[in-house]
């Protein structure tokens, strides 16, 4: 007998035993959805935000969700006064961090999923900036000491918490992941269940080639930057943020309006 053989063997032995979890006695078929996902979520758009935001927290994220773009707009402005006060705080310490306090790292204002942000933001003492040009060396040096970062989504999906990101023009990276607290405005009309189903949305609707090809890069960000040592000591903030807050509004009425 093989040494292949053996092992096969062996391995049937133990499979046969009844007192194993898996596999189950009496599994129930799948149906084609479930067999093609790794992940699950199901209900209306209410339930998916919430499955969303729990996932979110379960990765050391946050979030709001509100009835309208107009409730959107307000929470983001309230968010950012919470964490100006943080920073304010720090500032008055024995080590203030670098950067400037009131510059919001963006995307271009048009290409947010809440209208008029920029003079609401304005309004309140918050400078929106949007790089044209991250290959230059100023404006690189200004954006790396920005604290907060605004930008919307490609894409979201509800079973694992995940935020997709495309860069291109007027949506730099920069946004997501240079500031220390990343603020995302996630519209309901673009959380999807799982990956599979936003890409079954782009494949049905003809969109899934241009997506790929238009796109610089594809970020999927899953919660603040983490990172472990050996001992399995987590910390936030290493590569990217190490806050992040998502604000998910019911834009579906301002869809039918044609807003």
């Amino acid at each position: 007998m093989s040494s292949r053989d053996d092992i096969l063997i062996r391995l049937r032995t133990v499979l046969s035993r009844p007192d194993l979890r898996f596999p189950p006695a009496n599994p129930q078929p799948l149906d084609p959805r479930q067999r093609m996902s790794v992940t699950y979520a199901d209900g209306d758009r209410w339930d998916l935000a919430y499955r969303f935001g729990r996932e979110l927290e379960t990765l050391h994220g946050s979030f709001e969700l509100v009835d309208s773009p107009a409730e959107g707009r307000l929470a983001l402005i309230s968010r950012m006064k919470i964490w100006l006060d943080e920073e304010m705080a720090l500032r008055k310490a024995a080590a203030p961090p670098p950067g400037d306090i009131n510059s919001v790292l963006c995307w271009d204002p048009a290409l947010l999923p809440i209208a008029e942000l920029e003079p609401a933001m304005n309004d309140t003492g918050f400078n929106l900036v949007a790089p044209a040009d991250m290959a230059d060396v100023e404006t690189r040096a200004k954006a790396g000491h920005v604290r907060f970062g605004l930008s919307g989504v490609d894409a979201a999906f509800a079973s694992t918490g995940t935020i997709v990101v495309a860069s291109g023009p007027g949506k730099s990276r920069s946004a997501t992941l240079l500031p220390l607290r990343h603020i995302v405005l996630l519209p309901l009309s673009r959380l999807f269940p799982t990956p599979e189903a936003w890409l079954a949305s782009l494949r049905y609707t003809g969109e899934l080639v241009d997506f790929v090809r238009s796109s610089a890069n594809v970020s999927l960000i899953s919660g603040p930057s983490k990172s472990a040592d050996i001992e399995s000591n987590l910390t936030l903030g290493v590569h990217g943020p190490q806050q992040v807050h998502a604000i998910l509004f019911d834009d579906m009425e301002a869809l039918m309006r044609g807003r």
